[in-house]
């Protein structure tokens, strides 16, 4: 059978294996996905040409048409895939489609089938440039999806309060919360389903996760209501439902007057672990299933379930429209939030209904405690199985399962001491599951084990099923367990055996897993010396290369590097997640343009996965496209809050927050970036890195008291951070205040780590040239590169180098400039893959391009732009795939031609103030002779409000300050002009000679500027 989804992106498989070819052109998934909508009805030539070839002719069109229709045959491996001639449909006896199925069950009620089927937007990350009409046709199926979907949660929900499973209800209003994350009547539904099943830590951490979304996405205070409701639980004052009242009535009423209040039982864990059954090998099922719930049915359309006490979701909802109102004036904002549905409605929240009610395909598994019988003789051999079932479980295809190293980290976060049931069941709630794998193991005979399984339902603790499984050794009991566990949980039987994916030693495999455990615990050493044990017995092991990278611990980056090229050497042995893992890790640390491509790729097959999500926002960020990167770094925020608490060895939810106050401060948007900041303090209150963040923040906005407090709470907070004295040298750069940055940084040149005094001389390098200083700067410049010590390739300059390069620039030394920038681009030590080649060349030759401009050698100039154009496209840096524009601007403004240089120094700029930063710089000038001062000033502004970096190196602070004192001067506002014009004559008092005019100039101006007040 083919298998088409169109929900969530299009994926199309046989038999249990992607078939790639249908997506080799943009227009064959598109004809697929019109086919698949269309259904049994089909569609007719002439409507698939206007959707897919509007503006073909009438010869061109069919022709192009046909040979779609012969390229999906041969792809999808049948010439009957496809049936008609005029009127073209899929053939249902061999195609189906999730399209279908969620359609087939919302008709049958069958509401938990179509909720898993719905398993994220129609067409998600699919467009198709140059046909109107079917982009139109695609948002229009996607919204009518998406209400469909949430209508679906919403019923759902209702129909659990009615039969009194709070579990269950919380369960579908999680999903309905995250795809309307500003909406407060939700907000409060799920936090009283909470409250009220004995969760009040989740109500209150929804509440606090609501409450700084509205404030981040929406600049507005949270709605008093849900205000109102947090402080009541917070004083224990919610009732515990009535289970005699009508199941839809108020559902927010306080208790009664002078009627105490009862707790609420807690959820039931399941039973612990039973003794090895003794039976007969040929008895597998050892616990039969419990009876099936009765099932309400869909709510009836002609008499809709009342809704007393709360907003229906499908009336229009007061937030909603100031949704709507907030779009049209700040589109970033609540677009981001509202961006959430594309990827949170993917999420594998736990169903909380009965065992028997639920559907099969529906059930999230993941596997807990395989126990182990000591006086059996096989003591620890039980410990790998755990992750050897899960991960063979996920090539199962169809199946849902969380990654046991997903477990391992929540269990660490959990600071559990013992291995229990209770442990991995409440992980696995945690995680997502709606149903726990777990087991034991004994030996039944010389060379013969016994592995006994059983699904628990995570919602009653009820046993669904149980197994047993006999083999001589793990790996045949993980494939023997598969594929029971496969049958009874409707995936497709994975290809070949486990030890095909991960090794063939189980001593290896035992010294994998322990290393996990050392690793989730915060045991690096250990966690790194396992790794290398496991390698050792199979040096092909290719996830104990992945996390022997991981676990370096003397933080060399060669050292790493070394170690993830041998890990994606070996990633084709790995199995479908695995390997997408290791491929995005090595995407990401060598900016490859693969990362996206990997990253949807996780998020679509593997939507548990939140390294995924938090890939994609990062691939985003780096490309540029920074309101793309909200709403998958908001979604590992919120899926992983927990790891905002305590100190866990990685926190995912910590790394989306970085990357998501990064993405607002590249959009010049650090009014935003300060309240995500806050907001990640608000929800980590105990750490110091959130504070060092919001430091940094509020240095670029000028707020230098603020951020100096700051930066003293977030040093008590965590105390001996390397990076502390350079925020404050930053905050000191940003704040106008080289002096005091240069004399930090001279203070860190004689103290410290090798690798910090080396940091402090490349600041005091940048803060002398911020003084005019260049001689000093050149000396601090050459002494870095002789400190870092970095090896090159014969004749080649180091990348540390690029520092002296620039001051060679501002001295006016232009050729040395270009023949040190033409070296260091030729390079390649420590140049792993063509991204990194790239990234460095393309700078390099940005770099150069300023100093050929300078002598005028256009000639040159034009190879280098076109050059840089090629090569830059293999860099997933938006930044690098543009600064080609950059040198073009130089062309056109050597030759004249400023309107031209305008434009394609504008097309240089991905961030306003991030990135190269002398394009700002440029592109202000030439606005200024085309007397457009009022552009110059925003562009400048911009610069000055950027990085440490930016302009730290690429253009000084100063130079910035004075050409933005003569934008405000062209414009007529002589206050500010002085301002800027003051500061350039103190930052240059004690410059080097050549600046001396410039000096006294900027002087003269002053008295000049305030003479105009």
């Amino acid at each position: 059978m083919l298998r088409i989804n169109v929900l969530g992106g299009l994926y199309v498989s046989g038999d249990g294996r992607a078939l790639t070819g249908a997506g080799a052109q943009p227009r064959r998934p598109a004809l697929l996905a019109l086919l698949v909508v269309a259904g049994d009805r089909g569609m007719t030539r002439d409507s698939l040409l206007t959707y897919l070839w509007p503006d073909a002719d009438e010869e061109r069109g069919p022709r192009a048409l046909t040979q779609a229709l012969s390229a999906l045959r041969r792809d999808l491996g049948s010439d009957e895939a496809l049936l008609g001639l005029d009127d073209l449909r899929l053939n249902s006896d061999l195609v189906t489609t999730d399209f279908g199925e969620f359609h087939e069950a919302l008709a049958a009620g069958d509401l938990e089938r179509a909720v898993e089927c719905y398993r994220g937007p129609f067409l998600e990350g699919f467009d198709l440039p140059g046909a109107d009409s079917f982009e139109r046709w695609v948002e229009a199926q996607r919204r009518t999806l998406a209400d469909e979907h949430r209508d679906l949660l919403d019923r759902l929900a209702d129909r659990c309060r009615a039969r009194g499973d709070l579990q269950g209800e919380s369960g579908w209003l999680r999903r309905l919360a995250a795809i309307e994350p500003l909406n407060g009547p939700i907000t409060m539904r799920l936090m009283t389903a909470l409250a009220e099943a004995g969760n009040l830590a989740g109500a209150l951490q929804h509440a606090r996760v609501y409450e700084a979304l509205v404030e981040q996405q929406l600049d507005l205070p949270a709605d008093p209501r849900v205000l109102e409701l947090t402080e009541r639980l917070r004083q224990g004052g919610l009732r515990p439902p009535n289970r005699t009242e009508s199941a839809q009535g108020e559902i927010l009423a306080g208790p009664s007057e002078g009627v105490a209040e009862e707790t609420p039982p807690s959820l039931p864990a399941p039973a612990a672990m039973p003794t090895p059954l003794v039976v007969s090998p040929a008895a597998v099922r050892q616990v039969p299933p419990p009876p099936r719930a009765i099932d309400l049915g869909p709510a009836s359309e002609s008499a809709p379930v009342p809704r007393t006490g709360r907003t229906s979701l499908r009336t229009p909802l007061p937030v909603r429209e100031l949704s709507l109102a907030r779009r049209l004036m700040a589109p970033a904002a609540v677009l981001a939030a509202l961006a959430l549905v594309a990827y949170l409605v993917t999420r594998p929240q736990p169903a909380r209904q009965s065992a028997g009610a639920l559907d099969m395909s529906q059930r999230v598994v993941a596997v807990g405690r395989i126990a182990y019988d000591a006086k059996a003789g096989v003591v620890g051999t039980g410990l790998p199985l755990a992750d050897m079932l899960a991960t063979n479980l996920a090539r199962a295809n169809g199946l849902r399962v969380i990654s046991h190293v997903r477990m391992l980290e929540l269990l660490g976060r959990a600071d559990v001491q013992t291995d229990s049931t209770a442990a991995s069941s409440a992980a696995a709630r945690q995680a997502g599951a709606t149903e726990l794998v777990d087991g034991s193991l004994y030996d039944v005979a010389p060379g013969v084990l016994r592995l006994e399984l059983r699904r628990v339902d995570l919602a009653t603790g009820a046993v669904i099923d149980a197994y047993a499984v006999q083999g001589s050794d793990l790996f045949a009991l993980a494939d023997s367990g598969t594929s029971r566990l496969a049958d009874d949980l409707g995936g497709g039987q994975p290809a070949g055996s486990l030890a095909d994916v991960s090794t063939g030693s189980v001593v290896a495999y035992r010294s994998y897993e322990e290393g996990l455990h050392a690793f989730y615990r915060g045991e690096r050493p250990q966690a790194e010396r396992l790794f290398e044990r496991a390698l050792a017995e199979d040096s092909g092991f290719a996830m104990a290369a992945f996390y022997y990278a991981l676990s370096a611990t003397d933080g060399s980056r060669p050292d790493f590097f070394s170690r993830l090229r041998r890990a994606i050497a070996l990633a084709d042995g790995a199995s479908d997640r695995e390997r997408l893992l290791i491929r995005a890790t090595w995407a990401f640390t060598h900016s490859s343009p693969d990362l996206r491509a990997i990253a949807d790729t996780i998020t679509a097959r593997f939507p548990a996965e939140l390294e995924g999500h938090l890939m994609a926002g990062q691939a985003a960020i780096l490309a540029g496209e920074y309101e793309r990167a909200h709403a998958p770094l908001l979604r590992v925020i919120l899926q992983d809050s927990l790891g905002l608490t305590g100190r866990p060895p990685r926190c995912l939810a910590c790394d989306a927050f970085s990357a998501l106050v990064a993405s607002y401060v590249e959009e010049d948007s650090l009014d935003r970036a300060i309240r995500t900041a806050r907001d990640w303090i608000r929800m980590q209150p105990g750490a110091g890195h959130p504070w060092r963040v919001l430091a940094g923040i509020l240095g670029q906005s000028g707020r230098f008291d603020e951020g100096l407090a700051a930066l003293k709470l977030a040093d008590s907070l965590s105390p001996g951070a390397v990076d502390g004295w350079r925020t404050l040298a930053a905050l000191y750069l940003w704040t106008a205040r080289p002096n005091d940055a240069a004399e930090l940084a001279r203070v860190r040149t004689r103290a410290g780590h090798s690798s910090e005094r080396a940091e402090g001389i490349r600041v005091l390098a940048i803060a002398y040239r911020h003084q005019g200083r260049l001689r000093e700067a050149l000396e601090a410049a050459r002494e870095y590169r002789r400190v870092i010590g970095e090896g090159t390739s014969p004749g080649a300059a180091p990348s540390s180098a690029l520092l002296e390069g620039q001051v060679l620039l501002e001295q006016g030394r232009f050729q040395a400039a270009v023949a040190l920038f033409d070296s260091i681009g030729r390079n390649n030590v420590g140049s792993e893959a063509p991204a990194a080649v790239s990234r460095l060349r393309v700078w390099t030759w940005a770099h150069m391009a300023t100093a050929l401009a300078a002598v005028n050698d256009t000639i040159r100039l034009a190879s280098v732009a076109d050059s840089a154009a090629q090569l830059g496209q293999l860099s997933a840096f938006g930044q690098d795939r543009r600064l080609h524009f950059y040198i073009r601007g130089l062309l056109a403004r050597a030759r004249g031609r400023h309107e031209e240089a305008v434009t394609a120094f504008r097309s240089s700029i991905v961030s306003p103030n991030m990135g190269y930063t002398r394009a700002n710089y440029a592109l202000a000038g030439e606005l200024l002779v085309l007397n457009q001062p009022g552009e110059a000033v925003r562009t400048l502004q911009s610069v000055l409000r950027g990085g440490f970096e930016g302009s730290g190196i690429y253009v000084t602070r100063t130079d910035v300050a004075e050409r933005l004192a003569q934008a405000f001067e062209a414009a007529g506002q002589h206050d500010s002009a002085a301002v800027y014009y003051a500061r350039v004559a103190r930052d240059w008092e004690n410059a080097d000679t050549p600046f001396t005019p410039r000096l006294y100039q900027a002087r003269g101006k002053v008295v000049r500027m305030l003479e105009k007040r």
